[in-house]
C-alpha cells in the first residue's frame, strides 16, 4: 500500500523533544472532531443541504457509484470534468451524519456514499488534473473529509472501499510526486506548503499517524518567517510566485491555514507562541486587515483573483472569531476589526492614520478615518498584475500606477467585467489593451520598465513616484503626495509613440449616490453634470464625498455610463453566465495622440461632504506645487512644515523661498518641521541600488547649510525610508 511505503519515509523527521501518548490521542480526537463540527456549523439550516443531495442522487447511478454527467479521465489544467464530484461525495457523506438532515443515517444514501467513493477511488489512474494543486490540495483534502465523516457514523466504510479511499489521499506524498502532496516538496513554499501542511494535520489525525500530524503543524507555521521567497516579506508585503503583490489572496489563504490549524492546536504543545505568533499578528492585522474597508480589501492586492465574483468582499467573521480565541492579547484588536467588517460599526471605526510604503513590493498604503488610498506600481523588480488560469485575462495593464480609493469600501465592487480595462484608476495608458495567450500563472508576465519605484515616509505621510520607460512606446513620470486631506498627483515627460489617444485616469468606479458637480474655471456656479463626455476648462469635481480639483487648465473627460458585461470576459474558466449591470463613473484627463513632453496635475480630496469645500479648498489651501518637470517633482504643505520631492536625477536642486535642497542620488526626500529649529529628514532609493546618499539643506532665513551623509539600507531592506534628524 502506497500508505505504508509513504509513512516509513517520515519516520526519520521528529517535531517535538516529548509526545505525552495520552495527550497526542486527545489531539488527535480534537482534529477530527473539528473537521466534522465545522462543517456541520457550515449547514446549521441544512434545508440547502438536503435538497443538493436531492439533487446529486437522481443523477447518481447508485449501483456503480459513477455520476455519468462527468468524465472521471479528463484531466485538462482548468476546471476538468469531474472536479465536482468531490464535493458532492463531501457533502453526502455530511449528509449522512448530520443529525439535522433527512438523510441522517438513510441507508439509500450510505449505498450511494460508499459506491460513489468506491468508484472513484478505483479508477486506474486516480482522477487528476494538469494543475498540480487539484491532486497536492483539493483532491486529498476532501477525500480526508469523506473519511472523517463516515468514520464518525455509526456504520462506518466497508474495509474493502476504505482502503481505497487511503490509498487515493496518500498517492501523492512522497516528495518525488508531480502531485506535490507534501509539504517538504522542494516547490511548496509559503501559501502552498500551508496550505498542504494543514491537510496532513488532518491526514494524519484520521490515520491516527502522529508524526504526519506533527510535520503538518510545523510546516503550517514554517511560512510565518521574513523572506526574500514566496512569503511574508521583510515589509510585510506578501510575495507569492516570486514577484506578484499578493496580500489579499494568497495572503489571505495562508493566513486561513495558519488560524485553522493552530485554533485546533490552542492549549496544545502544538501551540502557536512566541515570535512566531507576534510576528504573524504583526503581518495580518497591518498587511490583510490593515488593507481593508469594512469587509472590502484592496483590489490592487487580489492579483490574478480580481476576475472572481465577490473577490473584494470578505468573509472573515470566523477566522477573527479563532483568532480572538486563539491570541488573547489581541483580542480586543480583533475585536475592533471584528465590528467594522460585520458592518456593526462603520468602516472608518477606529481608524488610526498611517503611512506605509511597502519597498519590497512596490506598493503604497495612506489611510485615514475618511479614506484608504494605495498604489500599485510595479518596478522592474517585480511582476505586474498576475495573469493565468484563464483568470484576469484583461489585467495587462493592472500595477501600472494603479490606484484604490475607498470611503464606504464598496466603490469597485464587482465592477471588473464592466471596467474600461485601457483606464484603470490612477494610469496613463494608451487607449489599447494587449491580451496575453492563456498560461500557467507566474510565466511570461509583465516587470516594470524602470528600477525608480518606490517612496518616502515617517509612517503617518509619505510621497511615492513611478518610471515608465518604452512601455510600448510610451513614457512618462508620475507621483503622489500624501498628507491629511489632500492627494497630489503629478505626471511630467509624458510620451507616446502610439497612433492611439493616451490618457490619465483619475477613478473609474461604481457611481455613488447623489449627484455629480461640476465647476468651470470661469464660473462661481456648481452644476449637475449634464452628460456630455469632453468638458473644457473644469475646475473640479464632486462625485461621492470625492472632490477631484484640477489647479490648471486640463483636458477632462468625464463619463458617467450603463455598463452591463458578463464575468466569463475576463475569467473564461467561469462556467456559466455571469453578468453585472450597474452604473460607472470614469474621470480622465486626455494627452491626445503622440503627446511629446505632456503633463497633467490634479488633487483628490477625499470624504468632502459637499461641492462647495473644494471651492473652499481652492482659497484656503496651504498645499502648493512647486516643480512638475521631468525631472522633478515637489510639493510643498505650508500648513503641516512638510515638503516632499522626487529627484529624479542627482543634477536637479529644490529651490523655494526657505529653502535649498541638493542630493547626489536620485532620490525621493521629505523634510518635516517639527519645531522651531528642528526638523526630520526621510530619505529613500527608490532605484535600491545606493549605498549612500549626500543630502544637503540650506535653510535661508537662518543662513545655514546642513550637510548630511546617510547610510541607506541594503537588501532586503534596500528601498526602505532612512530617517535623521537636523537641528539648527
Amino acid at each position: 500500500m502506497v500508505r505504508y511505503l509513504v509513512f516509513s519515509f517520515f519516520q526519520v523527521f521528529t517535531f517535538f523533544f516529548c509526545y505525552v501518548e495520552s495527550c497526542g490521542q486527545s489531539i488527535l480526537e480534537k482534529v477530527i472532531r473539528t473537521v466534522h463540527d465545522e462543517q456541520l456549523r457550515d449547514f446549521d439550516n441544512v434545508s440547502g443541504l438536503d435538497k443538493q443531495i436531492a439533487e446529486y442522487l437522481s443523477g447518481l447511478d447508485k449501483n456503480t457509484g459513477q455520476w455519468t454527467a462527468f468524465d472521471y479521465k479528463d484531466h485538462k489544467r482548468i476546471n476538468p470534468s469531474w472536479i465536482p464530484v468531490l464535493e458532492r461525495m463531501r457533502l453526502m457523506t455530511l449528509a449522512y451524519t448530520h443529525p439535522k438532515s433527512v438523510y441522517f443515517r438513510d441507508k439509500d444514501l450510505y449505498k450511494a456514499v460508499s459506491n460513489s467513493l468506491y468508484f472513484f477511488t478505483s479508477q486506474k489512474p486516480l482522477p487528476y488534473c494538469d494543475n498540480w494543486y487539484i491532486q497536492g490540495i483539493t483532491r486529498p483534502q476532501l477525500l480526508t473529509k469523506c473519511l472523517i465523516n463516515m468514520q464518525l457514523s455509526a456504520e462506518g466504510l466497508n474495509t474493502e472501499t476504505k482502503r481505497n479511499l487511503i490509498d487515493a489521499i496518500c498517492l501523492d506524498t512522497a516528495l518525488n510526486s508531480p502531485g506535490r502532496n507534501n509539504p517538504n516538496h522542494k516547490y511548496n513554499f509559503g501559501a502552498n506548503k500551508a496550505q498542504i501542511a494543514k491537510g496532513w494535520v488532518i491526514i494524519g489525525a484520521i490515520l491516527e499517524d502522529r508524526n504526519m500530524l506533527e510535520i503538518g503543524v510545523k510546516e503550517v507555521y514554517a511560512p510565518i518567517q521574513r523572506t526574500t521567497g514566496e512569503g511574508i516579506q521583510h515589509d510585510l508585503s506578501y510575495d507569492m510566485h516570486y514577484g506578484y503583490l499578493y496580500n489579499g489572496s494568497y495572503g489571505v489563504d495562508f493566513m486561513q491555514s495558519v488560524v485553522e490549524t493552530a485554533y485546533i492546536m490552542k492549549d496544545s504543545p502544538y501551540a502557536l507562541t512566541g515570535e512566531k505568533l507576534v510576528l504573524f499578528r504583526n503581518f495580518i492585522n497591518e498587511s490583510i486587515f490593515g488593507l481593508m474597508r469594512g469587509p472590502f480589501i484592496d483590489w490592487n492586492i487580489l492579483g490574478r483573483g480580481i476576475s472572481r465574483i465577490n473577490a473584494t468582499k470578505k468573509d472573515l467573521s470566523v477566522i477573527l472569531d479563532k483568532l480572538i480565541a486563539l491570541d488573547p492579547a489581541a483580542g480586543e484588536q480583533y475585536r475592533i476589526i471584528q465590528r467594522r467588517i460585520s458592518s456593526l460599526n462603520t468602516p472608518w471605526f477606529d481608524i488610526t492614520p498611517s503611512h506605509r510604503h511597502y519597498w519590497k513590493t512596490d506598493y503604497t498604503v495612506h489611510k485615514r478615518p475618511a479614506y484608504t488610498f494605495s498604489i500599485h506600481a510595479v518596478s522592474n523588480r517585480n511582476y505586474s498584475q498576475e495573469i493565468g488560469n484563464q483568470e484576469n485575462l484583461m489585467g495587462y495593464w493592472g500595477a501600472q500606477g494603479t490606484t484604490n480609493l475607498q470611503l464606504e469600501g464598496n466603490e469597485y465592487y464587482n465592477i471588473f467585467p464592466i471596467w474600461n480595462w485601457a483606464r484603470l484608476p490612477g494610469t496613463t495608458l494608451p487607449d489599447s489593451i494587449p491580451l496575453l495567450e492563456n498560461k500557467a500563472p507566474g510565466t511570461g508576465d509583465r516587470r516594470g520598465t524602470s528600477s525608480f519605484s518606490g517612496g518616502v515616509s515617517d509612517s503617518l505621510y509619505g510621497a511615492t513616484a513611478y518610471v515608465v520607460e518604452n512601455d510600448l512606446g510610451t513614457s512618462y513620470k508620475k507621483s503622489w503626495f500624501m498628507f491629511d486631506h489632500t492627494i497630489i498627483c503629478l505626471g511630467a515627460g509624458i510620451k507616446s509613440e502610439l497612433s492611439v489617444p493616451l490618457n490619465t485616469t483619475l477613478n473609474q468606479c461604481l457611481l455613488g449616490n447623489g449627484d455629480v458637480l461640476i465647476k468651470k474655471r470661469r464660473s462661481k456656479a456648481i452644476n449637475k453634470f449634464s452628460g456630455e463626455k469632453y468638458i473644457d476648462d473644469i475646475e473640479s469635481i464632486w462625485h461621492n464625498r470625492v472632490g477631484y480639483f484640477f489647479p490648471s487648465a486640463q483636458s477632462v473627460d468625464l463619463r458617467i455610463e450603463e455598463r452591463s458585461g458578463d464575468w466569463r470576459t475576463i475569467r473564461s474558466s467561469q462556467e456559466n453566465e455571469n453578468r453585472e449591470s450597474k452604473s460607472v463613473f470614469q474621470l480622465g484627463i486626455q494627452h491626445g495622440i503622440k503627446p511629446n513632453n505632456a503633463s497633467y496635475a490634479y488633487i483628490l480630496l477625499p470624504g468632502i461632504d459637499n461641492a462647495e469645500d473644494i471651492a473652499r479648498f481652492r482659497e484656503n489651501s496651504a498645499i502648493k506645487i512647486v516643480y512638475n518637470t521631468e525631472n522633478l517633482q515637489a510639493v510643498n504643505d505650508i500648513e503641516l512644515g512638510i515638503w516632499q520631492m522626487i529627484f529624479y536625477d542627482s543634477a536637479t536642486n529644490y529651490e523655494d523661498e526657505n529653502i535649498l535642497i541638493k542630493t547626489d542620488i536620485p532620490s525621493i526626500i521629505m523634510l518635516k518641521k517639527v519645531g522651531d529649529s528642528a526638523y526630520e529628514l526621510f530619505v529613500s532609493d527608490p532605484n535600491q541600488t545606493y549605498k549612500k546618499a549626500c543630502v544637503s539643506v540650506l535653510f535661508k532665513k537662518k543662513g545655514q547649510f546642513k550637510h548630511s551623509e546617510i547610510d541607506l539600507p541594503s537588501s532586503p531592506y534596500a528601498g526602505q525610508s532612512k530617517h535623521l534628524s537636523l537641528e539648527l
